[in-house]
């Protein structure tokens, strides 16, 4: 997915809440994850409740911990708490049962709750039989894979589009089931709608590789439309057969030639904006480089899929996604709180946030930001 980030901040900070670390393991067995590749063990956290994560030798761990389950479930490390039936992708329980066991993987043989077997011709997509899309939001690496008018685009992830006006979203204008999503408030695409509140694509959501929203970050918050289904790879599986590379980028969500690199800058970090590889990536920042303000100064960022993901990676007890929570899934990662200097690196200053005037708003909570014109120097380091 390719988003301008150009972000009035003193218009988003503070708009979350701080997160407390994860607990110490306790036990249980590991499973050893290749993708993706780590410095730090909050790089790891993966928000399944059952499972402790760790950064060994650059690779990420995952200890399941069956203490944290109860009432005769077990720990699945890619699922969290379920009923032992329901483990390591199969699902044998009763159509009867009563168990509430819904398997999210691609076997048509044995699709969703209780191993449904999907009609010849059907995928099994996020735990549902559904026909292959080959319309809004569907999958696609050429202009063949989509159906007539609608076409191949990477400005929303490589999926099937058609362009439409933001100003009229109606379903006259982009059909049943798909609306008008505006990408930067004059233009817009027509993409499959989706509800960021549910979990499985016949009730709403979006399909895997995908991310549910309505583009806040782009757009005017108090003008946002219909929520719709935009690329957002989570592994190097989304990208196989991308044309703009095999890799995925977890914290931007796009495929490309490479990984993310766990040896550039973290979230929060200051970064020029404008120093960018042939690809269009940050040349400093693990993600992004989100301009602040004015010229090219910015801040490295992230972005994450909120339906799977509800930590920043990079020191989540300073950092909060910002985002419409429960009307959005696209979290933006890119604000450190601090107290004083001490938190901030590379020229930021531990200041408040400022209006659109650039008058310092006093609050209880400053930011690691560039120093400004009213703020040139922030709240100093007891210890430097």
């Amino acid at each position: 997915m390719r988003v301008a980030l150009a972000l009035g901040w003193a218009l988003l900070v503070g708009c979350g809440r701080t997160v407390s670390p994860e607990p110490a393991v306790d036990g249980g067995a590991a499973e050893v994850m290749e993708e993706p590749g780590c410095a730090a063990d909050a790089e790891c956290d993966d928000d399944v409740a059952c499972t402790a994560d760790r950064c060994v030798d650059a690779r990420c761990v995952r200890v399941a911990v069956p203490s944290r389950c109860g009432d005769g479930t077990v720990c699945d490390a890619l699922r969290g708490c379920v009923d032992p039936r329901c483990r390591d992708g199969g699902s044998t329980c009763e159509a009867d049962g009563g168990v509430a066991c819904v398997d999210l993987g691609a076997s048509t043989t044995d699709c969703g709750r209780c191993g449904v077997r999907c009609r010849v011709g059907d995928v099994c997509d996020r735990g549902a039989c559904v026909p292959p899309l080959r319309g809004p939001s569907a999958r696609c690496r050429r202009a063949s894979d989509c159906r007539e008018p609608f076409a191949c685009d990477a400005d929303v992830g490589g999926v099937c589009s058609l362009p439409c006006d933001p100003n009229d979203p109606g379903a006259a204008a982009c059909g049943a089931g798909a609306t008008c999503l505006s990408l930067d408030g004059e233009m817009g695409r027509c993409l499959r709608a989706c509800d960021p509140r549910e979990r499985t694509v016949n009730r709403g959501a979006c399909s895997s590789g995908q991310v549910c929203t309505a583009l806040w970050l782009t757009n005017d918050l108090s003008r946002l439309g219909e929520a719709a289904c935009v690329g957002f790879c989570q592994s190097d599986l989304d990208c196989q057969g991308d044309p703009r590379g095999g890799r995925c980028s977890l914290r931007t969500g796009a495929c490309g030639a490479r990984a993310d690199d766990s040896r550039m800058a973290v979230d929060g970090t200051l970064c020029d904006a404008s120093a960018l590889d042939p690809a269009g990536r940050s040349l400093r920042c693990r993600g992004y480089c989100a301009r602040v303000g004015t010229g090219s100064v910015g801040l490295c960022a992230s972005l994450i899929e909120r339906s799977t993901r509800q930590r920043c990676y990079d020191d989540p007890a300073t950092m909060t996604p910002l985002g419409p929570v429960g009307a959005d899934n696209l979290g933006l990662c890119v604000y450190r709180a601090c107290i004083d200097g001490c938190a901030c690196a590379g020229g930021a200053a531990c200041i408040y946030p400022e209006d659109r005037e650039g008058r310092p708003q006093p609050g209880p909570t400053r930011y690691c930001l560039p120093p400004t014109r009213s703020q040139p120097v922030g709240a100093a380091c007891p210890t430097r």
